[in-house]
C-alpha cells in the first residue's frame, strides 16, 4: 500500500505543476481579467487579477499557455519544464483598436467606409449626463442638429441636414443594435448605450430605403467585454434650475409703468379731455407747480386717501390697492419655478465565456423640472445575451422594458407672468384663490397644479430574438425577429372650481396600446480571391406590421359629485365615446456589395425595393439604388513618401431614399360619421371629407456626397471633410381644388427641394505624454441651404412696371410661406424700420398710425403698406453652426473636458419692442421693456398700448448665439487605493449642462425662444 502511494505522488508531481505570473501592457500596467488556458485543453485556465497576477496547474512537461484580451494581440507563450514563473507583457492590437462604426445591417472599420457615417463612443458616453439618447449628440456630429427640450425628461427632436420636406416627417430613423426601432427614444436607457453612429449621406441610408431620406441614426447598446464578471453601480444626483429669462418689472416699475400707460394715452387726447398736469403721478412726487391740493381737486369727490385715490385713477383693482398700501407683494415666478432635484440609479451586470457574452441593466430616473409639477420617472431594464451553440450556430436576444409616467400638472408659467404683483395668492381660510386680482381674465398659476388629478403611465415592452448560422466558403445566415408591445393610460379630470367647468367636473380616459413585429432574413457572403479583392456581400428581406388601438371616453357634470374623478366615468352626465384603430404593413427587399481592391480602392453598391401601405394601389412599391467609391490614397506610394501623412481617403457617393412618413390612410378617401335631426330623430349620415389618390407615391430623395478623411502627423490632426447635394422630388402636399368640386384639396406629389451643404470635423491631439498630460481638442462646423424648388405647378403671369405680361413663373405659396427659389424658413415680410416720433403724426397718420407706434419700410412710398412692400429679411434657420470640444486628462485620473456650441446669421420675433396694445399694460403685468413716451422718446420700443396692426408687425432681430453646452470634471481614483476593497474602478465627477448662453438676443433662450434649464450633476460610478 505504501509503494502504491508513493507511486502516486510521484506521478502526480510529474504530472501537475503551478505557474504564475503577472501580466502586464507595453507601459508597464497590469491588465484586470486577461483569459489564460492551456492551449488544446480549455478546461485548464484562469483569469488575471486587478494586480494583474495569475496562477494556474498544468501538466509537468512543455505546454504552451495563450493568453488573450479585448484589445490586445493574443499571445502564445511555451512553458518548459521546470519553469514556474511566466511574466508576460501584451502588445495592444491596432487592428482591434481602430475605430468600427455601424451601417447598415452590419459593421464595418472606419478606413473602409465610403458614405458619409460619424460616429461617437466612449469619449462622449463617460463625459455626458444624459437622460435620453439623444442628448449626447448636442455639438458632438456635424450636420446634426439637436432642439432645446426643457422639459424633466431632456431630449429633443433631430434633424439630420436640414429639413427635406415641406409637410413629411423629418426625423431620422432610429435603429437600435441593428433592428429598426419605432419606439419612444425615452425608453432606451442612455447608460446602456456603448456608441452611436449617424448615417447622413443616401449611399449609407440608402439600406433602408424608404424610411432613410432624413437620416438614420444607430445605437448600439452594451456587451459583456471580460470573462471576469463586471457590475457596475452609478448613482447621480443634480439639481435644474431655470437659465436665465427677461425680468419682469419690480413693483415699482410696474405702477411707474402702468401710470407712464396713461399718461400717454392723455397725452395724445384733445387738450379739452386732457387731465390736469401730474393727474397720474404719485401725490409725494409730484411735478413742479403741482401741489397735493391742487392734485386732489382734479376730483371732485376726493376722499382724503392720497394713495386709494391714485391707484384708482391707474385702474388698479380694489384688492391690488389694498395689498399696495399693505406692503404686500408676491413674486409669482417664485411659486412656479424651482430647483427641481434630479436622481438617476443603474446597476449592470456583464461578462463573456468562450460562447456566451451577457450584460443586463436596470435603471431608475427621477426628475424634477425647473418648472413646479414637471416631472420624469423611468424604470429601464435591459437584457442582452448572445450564445455559440455550436461552431456553426449563435442564438441571441436583446430585450429591454420601460415605464415611465407621473402623476403632476406643469404650473402655468405665462400666466404667472401676466399676474399683478399686488395679487393675492391665498383666501383668507387659506384656499388657493382662483382670481388673485379678481380680474376673471386672469386665473392663479397653480390653480391647474393644485386642483387637477391627472394619471399618465407609458410601459413599453421591446424584443429581438435572433439565429445566425455560419456556413462553409464565407456564407451566413441570420434572421431577426423584432417585436414591441406599448401601453398607455391617460387619465384627466378637472374640478368645477375651475372657470368655465360645468358642476360635477369633466374627465376624460385615454386607453392606448400598440403592437409592431418586423422580421429580417439576411444572407451574407465574405470572401477574399486572391488575397486582393475583399467581397461582402448582403441579401435581405423585411416584412413588418404596425397597428394600434385607441379609445378615448369623456364626461361631465359627474352626480353627486366628481370626488372620484375619471375613476368613475359612467356618474356623468354627458357620456362620449371615441375609438381609433389603425393598421399599417411594409415590406423590403435589399442587396447590397461591398468591393476592396488591395484595401485600397473601395465600392459600395446598394438597391432595395420597398412596399407600404399607405401609398396609393397604383404606386404602393419604391426602388431605391446608390453606389459609392473611395480610395485610400495614403496606402499610394507617392502619398506615403510624403511622411506626414498617415491617413487620406477620398470618397464619393450617389443614391436615392425615399420618406413615407405621411399617415396611414392619406392616399384614401375616408368617411365620416354625422348625426342629423330629421323628423324629430337622430339620423346618421356617412360622407367623405377628402379624395382619394390613387397615384400618391414616395417623396424621392437624390443625394451626393463628396467626402475627404484625413490623418496628419502622426494622427495629431485627423478630420472629416463632407460637402452634399441632395434633391428631394414629388413632394408630398395639398394640391388647392376649386370650390366646384365639393373639395378644398387633394394629396398629391408636387414640388422640389433642394438642400447643399459642407460640415467639417478637426480633431487635434495638442498635447500627449504618456501617464502625465493627454489634451485633444475637436471642432465642427457646418452649414445647409435648402431651397424651394418647385410648388404646385401653377404659372402666373409675370409683368413689368407698366403692367405688360413679360412671361411667367410658378406660383408662390403665401399663406404657408413657401416662396420659389428660397428657403422654407427664409422670411418674407415687412420690414420694421423704427418708431413714428413726434413731428411725423401727419406722415404716421397716412398709414393709420400716430407717434410712438411702429413704423415700416413703405417700399414703393405709395403712403400705404401693402404687399408689395414686403421684403427678405433673412432665414428662421442658422446658416451655420459651430462646435468645440476640449478634452484634457492629467496624470490618468483627472478629467475635464467642455463642448461650446453656437449657431449664427439667423433671426427671430422678438416682438416684446412691439409693446402692443394686447399685452393689456392697462390691467395685467408682462415683461419689462423700455418703452416711447412723448417725454422720452426713443427709435427702438414703442408706446405703450401702441397700434401693431394693419398689417401685423413683426419685428426680427438677430439670433446669434453661443452656448456652454456642458463641462465636466472627473476624477478616477487610483487603482492601488481601490484594490484592497475589492474595486476595479471608482469615478467622481461634476458636470454642468447648459451653464451659460453668450447672445444679444433678449427675449429668452435665441434657440427655443422659450425657458430652458441649467443642471447641476454630481456623479459616483464604481465598478467591481
Amino acid at each position: 500500500m505504501f509503494f502504491l502511494c508513493a507511486i502516486s505522488a510521484y506521478a502526480y508531481g510529474q504530472i501537475a505543476k503551478n505557474v504564475s505570473g503577472v501580466i502586464k501592457d507595453a507601459a508597464g500596467e497590469p491588465i484586470i481579467g486577461v483569459n489564460v488556458v492551456l492551449k488544446g485543453d480549455a478546461t485548464v485556465g484562469t483569469i488575471s487579477d486587478i494586480d494583474g497576477n495569475y496562477s494556474l496547474k498544468i501538466p509537468d512537461k512543455k505546454g504552451i499557455l495563450v493568453f488573450s484580451f479585448i484589445g490586445y494581440k493574443t499571445l502564445e507563450k511555451a512553458v518548459p519544464s521546470g519553469i514556474a514563473k511566466l511574466d508576460v507583457i501584451l502588445e495592444e492590437d491596432t487592428e482591434l483598436l481602430e475605430e468600427v462604426v455601424v451601417v447598415g445591417y452590419g459593421t464595418m472599420k472606419k478606413k473602409d467606409v465610403t458614405g458619409s457615417v460619424s460616429h461617437i463612443g466612449k469619449e462622449i458616453m463617460e463625459t455626458k449626463v444624459a437622460t435620453n439618447a439623444v442628448d449626447f449628440l448636442k455639438g458632438n456630429i456635424a450636420g446634426v442638429n439637436i432642439s432645446v427640450d426643457n422639459n424633466a425628461s431632456g431630449g429633443g427632436s433631430i434633424q439630420v441636414r436640414g429639413p427635406a420636406s415641406l409637410t413629411a416627417s423629418t426625423s431620422p430613423l432610429i435603429v437600435l443594435d441593428g433592428n429598426i426601432y419605432y419606439g419612444n427614444i425615452s425608453d432606451i436607457n442612455p447608460n446602456d448605450i456603448e456608441s452611436m453612429d449617424v448615417l447622413k449621406d443616401a449611399s449609407s441610408t440608402a439600406v433602408y430605403g424608404s424610411k432613410g431620406s432624413a437620416g438614420v441614426v444607430m445605437i448600439t447598446t452594451k456587451r459583456g467585454t471580460s470573462e471576469k464578471p463586471v457590475i457596475n453601480l452609478s448613482a447621480k444626483v443634480g439639481i435644474a434650475t431655470l437659465l436665465d429669462i427677461p425680468d419682469l418689472p419690480t413693483p415699482q416699475q410696474y405702477i411707474q409703468r402702468r401710470a407712464d400707460y396713461w399718461k400717454t394715452i392723455d397725452y395724445f387726447k384733445p387738450s379739452a379731455d386732457q387731465k390736469g398736469l401730474g393727474y397720474y403721478d404719485d401725490p409725494n412726487n409730484l411735478p413742479d407747480g403741482v401741489t397735493q391740493e391742487q392734485w386732489a381737486a382734479y376730483d371732485p369727490s376726493f376722499s382724503g386717501d392720497y394713495v386709494e385715490t391714485w391707484l384708482t385713477r391707474l385702474q388698479l383693482a380694489n384688492i391690488e390697492i389694498q395689498n399696495y398700501k399693505a406692503g404686500k407683494t408676491v413674486d409669482w415666478r417664485d411659486h412656479v419655478y424651482r430647483s427641481g432635484f434630479r436622481q438617476d440609479y443603474n446597476l449592470s451586470a456583464s461578462g463573456k465565456s468562450s460562447r456566451t457574452n451577457y450584460y443586463t441593466s436596470l435603471g431608475y430616473t427621477n426628475n424634477e423640472g425647473y418648472k413646479v409639477g414637471d416631472s420624469f420617472r423611468t424604470v429601464r431594464a435591459r437584457v442582452n445575451l448572445d450564445t455559440e451553440i455550436t461552431k456553426w450556430l449563435k442564438v441571441g436576444v436583446n430585450a429591454q422594458f420601460a415605464d415611465r409616467g407621473n402623476k403632476d400638472v406643469v404650473a402655468d408659467t405665462g400666466n404667472a407672468d401676466v399676474m399683478s404683483p399686488y395679487g393675492t395668492m391665498y383666501e383668507e381660510d387659506g384656499s388657493l384663490k382662483i382670481y388673485p386680482t379678481d380680474d376673471a381674465r386672469i386665473v392663479n398659476p397653480l390653480l391647474s397644479n393644485q386642483v387637477d388629478q391627472k394619471f399618465y403611465k407609458t410601459q413599453t415592452l421591446t424584443s429581438t430574438i435572433y439565429g445566425k448560422l455560419t456556413l462553409p466558403y464565407g456564407l451566413s445566415f441570420q434572421t431577426n425577429f423584432n417585436t414591441r408591445y406599448g401601453w398607455r393610460k391617460q387619465y384627466y379630470y378637472k374640478p368645477d372650481i375651475k372657470p368655465g367647468i360645468v358642476e360635477g367636473g369633466e374627465a376624460s380616459r385615454d386607453e392606448y396600446s400598440d403592437y409592431e413585429w418586423v422580421i429580417d432574413n439576411m444572407l451574407k457572403w465574405n470572401y477574399t480571391l486572391a488575397k486582393i479583392h475583399n467581397l461582402d456581400v448582403t441579401l435581405l428581406y423585411s416584412a413588418e406590421k404596425y397597428q394600434f388601438w385607441n379609445t378615448v371616453a369623456n364626461n361631465e357634470g359627474f352626480i353627486p359629485s366628481g370626488v372620484l374623478g375619471f375613476h368613475n366615468m359612467n356618474a356623468g352626465i354627458n357620456p362620449v365615446t371615441s375609438s381609433n384603430d389603425e393598421a399599417q404593413t411594409g415590406n423590403a427587399l435589399l442587396a447590397r456589395l461591398n468591393y476592396s481592391l488591395m484595401d485600397r480602392y473601395l465600392l459600395t453598391a446598394s438597391v432595395r425595393r420597398d412596399g407600404f401601405s399607405a401609398f396609393g394601389l397604383e404606386n404602393p412599391y419604391g426602388t431605391y439604388p446608390a453606389f459609392a467609391f473611395g480610395w485610400r490614397m495614403s496606402e499610394e506610394d507617392f502619398i506615403q513618401k510624403l511622411g506626414f501623412v498617415d491617413n487620406l481617403k477620398l470618397r464619393f457617393s450617389w443614391g436615392e431614399n425615399g420618406n413615407r412618413d405621411i399617415g396611414r390612410y392619406a392616399a384614401l378617401s375616408r368617411l365620416k360619421v354625422t348625426d342629423a335631426i330629421i323628423g324629430g330623430e337622430n339620423i346618421k349620415g356617412v360622407y367623405t371629407n377628402n379624395l382619394a389618390n390613387g397615384k400618391l407615391k414616395w417623396e424621392r430623395t437624390r443625394a451626393m456626397n463628396l467626402g475627404l478623411d484625413f490623418g496628419l502627423l502622426g494622427n495629431r490632426l485627423s478630420g472629416v471633410l463632407d460637402m452634399y447635394y441632395n434633391k428631394t422630388t414629388d413632394l408630398i402636399v395639398n394640391r388647392s381644388l376649386p370650390t366646384i368640386t365639393g373639395f378644398s384639396s387633394v394629396i398629391a406629389n408636387l414640388g422640389q427641394v433642394d438642400n447643399k451643404g459642407l460640415e467639417l470635423t478637426l480633431t487635434s491631439v495638442n498635447v500627449s505624454i504618456p501617464k502625465k498630460v493627454h489634451w485633444s481638442t475637436t471642432f465642427i462646423y457646418s452649414t445647409n441651404k435648402n431651397t424651394i424648388k418647385h410648388l404646385y405647378g401653377k404659372m402666373v403671369d409675370v409683368k413689368d412696371a407698366e403692367g405688360n405680361v413679360i412671361g411667367e413663373r410658378e406660383d408662390d405659396d403665401v399663406q404657408n410661406g413657401w416662396y420659389i427659389g428660397h428657403g422654407i424658413k427664409d422670411i418674407y415680410y415687412y420690414k420694421w424700420t423704427g418708431v413714428w416720433q413726434l413731428g411725423e403724426e401727419e406722415e404716421a397718420k397716412k398709414y393709420g398710425k400716430q407717434p410712438g407706434d411702429p413704423k415700416l419700410l413703405d417700399v414703393d412710398q405709395n403712403g400705404k403698406i401693402t404687399e408689395d412692400d414686403k421684403v427678405w429679411l433673412g432665414s428662421r434657420t442658422p446658416r451655420y453652426r459651430m462646435s468645440l470640444r476640449s478634452d484634457l486628462n492629467l496624470f490618468d485620473c483627472l478629467d475635464f473636458s467642455f463642448v461650446l456650441r453656437g449657431e449664427f446669421n439667423f433671426l427671430g420675433e422678438d416682438n416684446l419692442r412691439r409693446n402692443e396694445d394686447n399685452r393689456f399694460f392697462d390691467r395685467s403685468n408682462s415683461i419689462m421693456t423700455e418703452y416711447w413716451t412723448p417725454w422720452n422718446p426713443n427709435n427702438e420700443y414703442a408706446r405703450l398700448g401702441a397700434n401693431c396692426g394693419n398689417p401685423s408687425v413683426l419685428i426680427f432681430k438677430k439670433r446669434d448665439f453661443v452656448r456652454m453646452q456642458n463641462i465636466s470634471l472627473a476624477y478616477t481614483f487610483p487603482k492601488t487605493l481601490l484594490k484592497k476593497f475589492a474595486i476595479e474602478n471608482l469615478k467622481v465627477s461634476l458636470n454642468v449642462d447648459n451653464a451659460f448662453v453668450l447672445t444679444k438676443w433678449n427675449y429668452y433662450d435665441p434657440e427655443n425662444m422659450g425657458t430652458c434649464p441649467r443642471i447641476w450633476t454630481l456623479g459616483v460610478n464604481v465598478t467591481l
